[in-house]
This record gives structure tokens, C-alpha cells and sequence, in this order.
């Protein structure tokens, strides 16, 4: 265990004695919608954000994005010290007409559960306003203690995140001198799982958001509109087409069989492997299974092979089914849709193009005869990691262990975020996670628990602190 410092026991010790407001501050964010699908409460957030950190003493403007700002700013303690990029998001994903929610998901509100632990409900406590706002929250404890960071942060927060972060290559690309001259990116995170243990990953996987599509043409099916089902007998159906094509793309158990993909999928490392090794002999799959809410997991495999599956695998999941209409109150109508679609994500690899991926996919349909199913590409990104050897990651291993945490690191997140953009295009090291037990991301009761809010703050603390030592001299 590393040795406090003065100031940073001063600091914590603010954190200690000022909890309740810094909850308050969470708490806050989160009664502020910000839907970046609808762009319900986007500017109102974008602004909020913006003042969150001018509150901080940081030079803080809005760039425009093409669906949501990007909240950019600098707080600079000291020009000899080393520079984080902080990396997160104020949007989220929608809450309204989601079933299952036992408070208004924009309240904020604190429940008590069952086991009498208190928990931050609402939508984007868990992703990610908690760690987001907990982490500027850490800041303020700085300037509330009278002590300098002993870091310099340059922020970029975006709004888009959840919709695939359209904008936000370009603004890396516009930005690419002020930014590569970081030191290292820092994705906050609540980390610690249900059973107490605290993950701590070292990459993302990539993502492309996809829509397949059918439309009446030439293959077949009606043209100029819906057609009456009497004639299913004769006339091609788009919906059955796509969903007969679909199932072609994976086997039972939902794994992906595209033509050519197996090849091209990169195997584990041997130390990759080795983390796996070491984090299956503990990862527990009861929490896991309790946590995701689901009856049964897909297979029966060992804790070696579903932890493999989890991060090293490419997987395709249907998002939504779109085709034929629903009238209020009266059902379906009898009809053969012109049109049918399905939105999907894509999960890939580090080292794998995703462009290559979506065109093993359409040539896996041709073959098949389903050359008519459009496969659209609706936004893309590449997988990224870092070593653990940087100082960044082992700043932030050592800050966690430092504050009692029973720390596992993990090769891969089966989340995927746009790290590439640091890691590949910048050339920026990251780390990604801290300490603070969170659940239910994009679903109903999503939540924090209240009382991790001080650990957390707290290893991210001390995680300056660490990389402020552990950082040898300055890129720029």
C-alpha cells in the first residue's frame, strides 16, 4: 500500500466531510434529462455540464456536435505537471415507455433495498453520470481542501455516446495537436460487482451499429406499399426474408457462423490469456446471472470458456424488428409489409476492421441467396486496449488496492466505447474504471449504490495522485 500524502489525506478527509453535498451533486445531473436519441434535456445538460466545470475554475465552452455538444475545457493546476484527459458522456439512453421502473427515472431519488443498502436510482446513475459527475465532484474536494490537483485535466464530455458518437471523430481529428499532447486518458467508471470484488479493464471492444433491410423490388415481395396476406402464397414477404436471413448469421446458441469470420478473429494472447486464467478461478457467475436478471445463462460451459466467450468473442445483437403496423387498441392488420428492418449492434475485436467484418456479412447473405437485405452501416468503431504495464493503468490498479479493494484486471470489456480514438489516433494510453458498486445500465432501475459515492471519489483521488508520481516526464 502506498503512503498518503499530506494533501491527499486532506482531501480525503473533505471528501469524508462534505459527502452529503458531493451525492447532492450526482444527484443533480441526474434530475436533468438528456436523451440523445429524442435530444429530450440535451442542451439544458450540455449547459449544466458546461457550468459544472467553470464552477471548477476550467476554461469550459460547447462545441457543436451533429446531434449534442461536446463540452471541452482545461483546468491547469500546474504547467510542469502531467495532463489526463478526462473522457466521458452526459447523454443517455431513454427511459419513457420502459416497464419495470419503481421510481421516475429522472428524479434521482435514494431507495432503501432489500438488504437496508441505499441506492441512487435513475437513469444514467450507472452510465454515466455517476462517475462522470462523481469525478468532477473529486475535483471540487481539491479546491474545497485548499489543495492543488496534482494533475492538469483537459475535459472532453460528449452528448452523442449513445447514439455512436457521430461527431466525435471529427472533433478528435480537429483537435488531434491539443489533445495527443495529453499524457493519458481516465474513463471513471463504478467498477465493483455485486459480490464486492472491483474489475478493472483494459480495453473495449468496437462497435457498428447496423439496420438490415428488406424492401419489394425486383426480388420480389409487394412495391408501392402493403399488400393483403391473402396473397402470402404468391407474393414474397420482406419480414419472413429478413428474419429467415438473420437466422443464417448465428446458430442456436446465438453464436455468430458468418462465412470467413473464425479466420479473422484474433485469439487471446498468452497474457491475455493468463488474466483470464487468474480472474476465472474467482469471477462469479450466480452475481453475474442476478445482476443481468436473466433465469439461465446461454451455456453450461466452465468459468474459463464463458469469460473467453464474454470478451473475445464478436457477437450480433438484434436491437428492435420493425415491420407491419400496430393500431391502438385493434391489433395487427392482415397485411404482407412492403418493408421490414432490424436494427442490430456488432461487436468486435481489437485488430479487427469493422468494415471488413459488415462486408464478410453481406457476402455471408449473397451466398445465401439474400442479396436483396440491405446491410446499412448506421455509425462504426474500431476495438482499442491498453497495457497494464502504463503508468496510467497502474496508477489506477494501485489507487484502488490502495483504498481496500479486491482488485481483478480483466484484458476486455464486452461494453464497447470509442477508445480507439485515444489509443490508435492519439496515441494516448487509458485507463478505465475505479471503485463503487453499479447495475442495470440502459435498463429499468438503474442505480448506484449511495455510499460507494465517497470510495469512489476517493480512489479517484488517490489515482492522481499515483500518476502524478508514476508518470515519467511530458509528451509535449
Amino acid at each position: 500500500m502506498s503512503p498518503l500524502t499530506v494533501d491527499e489525506e486532506r482531501v480525503i478527509r473533505r471528501i469524508e466531510q462534505g459527502a452529503d453535498a458531493y451525492i447532492e451533486d450526482i444527484r443533480r445531473a441526474v434530475r436533468q434529462p438528456s436523451v440523445s436519441h429524442t435530444g429530450e434535456g440535451i442542451p439544458e445538460m450540455a449547459r449544466f455540464t458546461q457550468a459544472c466545470l467553470q464552477e471548477l475554475g476550467a476554461e469550459a465552452r460547447q462545441v457543436p456536435g451533429s446531434h449534442a455538444p461536446i463540452v471541452e475545457g482545461e483546468l491547469i493546476a500546474d504547467p510542469k505537471a502531467p495532463t489526463l484527459l478526462l473522457y466521458d458522456l452526459y447523454d443517455v439512453q431513454p427511459a419513457a415507455g420502459q416497464p419495470g421502473w419503481t421510481v421516475d427515472p429522472f428524479a434521482g431519488e435514494i431507495i432503501v433495498d432489500g438488504q437496508g443498502k441505499r441506492r441512487l436510482v435513475g437513469r444514467g446513475t450507472f452510465n454515466s453520470k455517476g462517475p462522470l459527475f462523481g469525478t468532477l465532484a473529486a475535483l471540487k474536494a481539491f479546491r474545497d481542501a485548499g489543495v492543488p490537483s496534482p494533475v492538469n485535466v483537459r475535459f472532453l464530455i460528449e452528448g452523442e455516446e449513445e447514439i455512436g458518437s457521430p461527431s466525435l471523430p471529427g472533433y478528435i481529428e480537429a483537435n488531434r495537436k491539443v489533445l495527443s499532447c495529453c499524457d493519458a486518458a481516465f474513463i471513471p467508471y463504478f467498477g465493483t460487482t455485486g459480490a464486492g470484488s472491483t474489475i478493472l479493464r483494459l480495453g473495449f471492444k468496437g462497435l457498428v451499429l447496423l439496420e438490415f433491410k428488406v424492401t419489394g423490388g425486383e426480388w420480389g415481395g409487394p412495391i408501392g406499399g402493403d399488400l393483403h396476406a391473402l396473397h402470402g402464397a404468391l407474393v414474397a414477404s420482406p419480414a419472413w426474408q429478413l428474419v429467415q436471413a438473420l437466422a443464417t448469421l448465428t446458430d442456436r446458441q446465438e453464436r455468430l457462423v458468418v462465412d470467413g469470420l473464425d479466420a479473422m478473429t484474433p485469439r487471446p494472447t498468452e497474457l491475455e490469456t493468463a488474466l483470464i486464467d487468474e480472474v476465472s478461478k474467482v469471477h462469479d457467475f450466480d452475481v453475474y446471472r442476478a445482476e443481468t436478471r436473466a433465469r439461465r445463462l446461454k451455456s453450461d460451459a466452465s468459468p474459463r470458456e464463458r469469460l473467453t466467450d464474454l470478451m473475445f468473442s464478436c457477437t450480433l445483437n438484434i436491437d428492435a424488428l420493425v415491420a407491419g403496423k400496430l393500431e391502438d387498441g385493434q391489433g395487427p392488420a392482415t397485411l404482407i409489409p412492403a418493408t421490414a428492418s432490424a436494427f442490430a449492434d456488432l461487436r468486435v475485436l481489437p485488430g479487427m476492421d469493422p468494415d471488413a467484418v459488415v462486408g464478410l456479412i453481406r457476402d455471408h447473405l449473397e451466398r445465401r441467396g439474400f442479396g436483396h437485405v440491405e446491410v446499412l452501416v448506421r455509425s462504426a468503431y474500431s476495438a482499442s486496449s491498453s497495457s497494464a504495464d502504463e503508468p496510467v493503468v497502474r496508477a489506477l490498479i494501485d489507487a484502488c488496492r490502495d483504498h481496500g479493494a479486491d482488485l481483478r484486471v480483466y484484458p476486455l470489456h464486452a461494453g464497447a466505447a470509442p477508445m480507439y480514438l485515444f489509443s490508435q489516433v492519439l496515441g494516448l494510453p487509458y485507463a478505465f474504471g475505479g471503485l463503487g458498486h453499479g447495475a442495470g445500465s440502459h435498463g429499468p432501475n438503474e442505480y448506484i449504490m449511495a455510499d460507494d459515492i465517497v470510495p469512489f471519489m476517493k480512489s479517484v483521488v488517490s489515482f492522481f495522485y499515483r500518476f502524478a508520481r508514476y508518470q515519467r516526464g511530458r509528451r509535449c
